[in-house]
């Protein structure tokens, strides 16, 4: 790859800014495209009327060094902390800050989704919304979920055949929030049987300065398939009955309820390989399903591909 290489990274996940991150710090010139107003994909923050609630990625769990010693440099700069009830850690002031260092060098532009993509010459053209649309480059990085990269790659079907075997799960999140602190020692669960499979009191991790007790339920796999097409006032009723049951406290109607439907939530099957690398493409293809469920198999995928694109 040569250095005056400009390069277009589609995702400003975990994956996505690790990649464009290691290449900007090796001189190369990267532009991130997004389609979400923040920054950090699916490690996202909700924040409304004084609320917020990390409805995303819930826990940093690092168990191997590399991924470890950002997340300790982040708590020395104040983006992070250990969250001891769940044995990991969380971002400051919500989850997305602990992306916040990884992305300060890097150009950025969100709201700008990209619809389509387009082989020119020795280079990529991007289609879509916003400053994504007709903006041409020598190298193009998909760091999306597999679902979404399928889609784009529609006019390429031998590369849709290589990422085609992962397979990625939907969640439903119901995020709530109430006055008084309900009467329950539990801070967070996760395992769970039934409809819910974790519960987090936002309220409960530090660094938190909320209106009141803060809650995150995220329904289980199965459930959220059975219920995707659901709109959010309609499964948010049987998912606050499933809470209330599992903390074993009678209900209590929230002063603020929100659901979202993350499609694409959690690798089931990953492709089992950190990365897919077309040389004569120019295209490379990145993300947590490469690998495994956690944002740690995001950043590991999104490091091994920068670290082939250098080696280049």
């Amino acid at each position: 790859m040569k250095i005056e290489d400009q390069i277009a990274v589609i995702g400003a996940g975990m994956a996505g800014l690790t990649v464009a991150r290691t290449l900007v710090d090796a001189g190369h010139s990267v532009v991130v495209f997004d389609k979400g107003r923040g920054l950090g994909g699916r490690m996202a923050s909700r924040r409304r009327d004084g609320w917020r609630f990390d409805h995303g990625a819930i826990v940093l769990r690092p168990t191997d060094e590399a991924f470890t010693a950002p997340i300790a440099q982040n708590e020395d700069q104040g983006y992070a902390a250990q969250w001891a009830d769940a044995a990991g850690w969380t971002g400051l002031p919500g989850m997305s800050g602990s992306v916040k260092p990884l992305a300060q060098p890097l150009t950025v532009q969100t709201q700008a989704e990209v619809t389509g993509l387009e082989r020119s010459g020795n280079g990529w053209v991007l289609h879509g919304v916003g400053q994504a649309e007709g903006v041409k480059f020598d190298r193009l990085v998909l760091a999306i979920p597999q679902p979404q990269a399928l889609r784009l790659l529609s006019p390429w079907p031998d590369l849709q055949a290589t990422i085609a075997p992962a397979e990625m799960d939907p969640c439903w999140t119901v995020m709530v929030g109430f006055e008084t602190p309900l009467p329950t020692d539990l801070t967070y669960a996760n395992d769970l049987s039934g409809p819910i499979s974790v519960i987090a009191r936002e309220t409960a991790k530090p660094g938190r300065d909320l209106l009141g007790d803060a809650w995150v339920i995220q329904a289980s796999a199965d459930w959220s398939r059975t219920h995707l097409e659901r709109e959010q006032a309609e499964v948010t009723p049987p998912l606050l009955e499933a809470f209330f049951d599992t903390l074993g406290c009678p209900p209590v109607a929230p002063v603020i309820s929100m659901a979202h439907r993350w499609r694409y939530a959690l690798t089931r099957k990953p492709l089992s390989q950190p990365f897919v690398h077309k040389h004569g493409l120019g295209l490379s293809i990145c993300g947590d399903w490469c690998l495994g469920p956690t944002v740690q198999d995001a950043f590991n995928s999104g490091r091994s591909l920068a670290a082939e694109l250098l080696s280049e």
